[in-house]
């Protein structure tokens, strides 16, 4: 499986968007390391394979509360694996963990599949956060403004406030704690 690159490559606040995290996050990874993205005129640049090790660092700190020197090690074991296999990827792959070498090894699969579909059905949203000039604001924002939230309210349809409010709640419920399962070993 190869990863298909976004054209042009995605600045923090699209990235972010694609990956469901606060661009603040996002930043933080790339300030302590844990993910390199390349900078272009001071904003950093995230392509296809940098996205998927943040999904997968990301995904490692939810569900490990992992902090940053571990994150910083599977993200440079994924890159590292991926340079190897000149950015062919399996269908998932499994990293091992020993904290010393009498203790055996933890194995932690990581579906990678699944990740890079996840963020390819989600690459749509990068085109929410346009570039926009920092400053004041261009001629005719609010007419603009106005236009986007009228569409977006004729293709919501009859919804109610009711309907909306219950949504955002059960969205919010669904972020719970990661499950935790066992499966019997060999």
């Amino acid at each position: 499986m190869r990863i298909s690159t976004p054209t042009p490559p995605l600045k923090l606040k699209q990235a972010s968007a694609v990956l469901r995290v606060p661009p603040k996050e996002l930043q933080n990874l790339a300030q302590f390391g844990v993910v390199k993205p390349r900078k272009s005129n001071g904003t950093y640049v995230f392509d296809a394979e940098l996205l998927l090790a943040a999904k997968i660092a990301l995904t490692l700190k939810a569900c490990l509360g992992a902090n940053r020197k571990v994150l910083t090690k599977f993200a440079r074991a994924f890159q590292v694996f991926g340079e190897q296999r000149g950015g062919v990827y399996p269908e998932s792959f499994v990293f091992k963990c020993a904290l010393s070498d009498s203790v055996e090894s933890i194995r932690l699969e990581i579906p990678i599949r699944s990740l890079a579909d996840q963020i390819q059905n989600d690459m749509g949203r990068a085109d929410l956060y346009r570039d926009l000039p920092r400053g004041r604001k261009r001629p005719g924002w609010k007419d603009e403004f106005l236009a986007a939230i009228s569409e977006a309210a004729v293709d919501m349809g009859g919804v109610s406030e009711a309907e909306i409010l219950s949504s955002v709640r059960a969205s919010r419920r669904s972020r719970s704690a990661p499950e935790i399962t066992i499966e019997q070993g060999r």
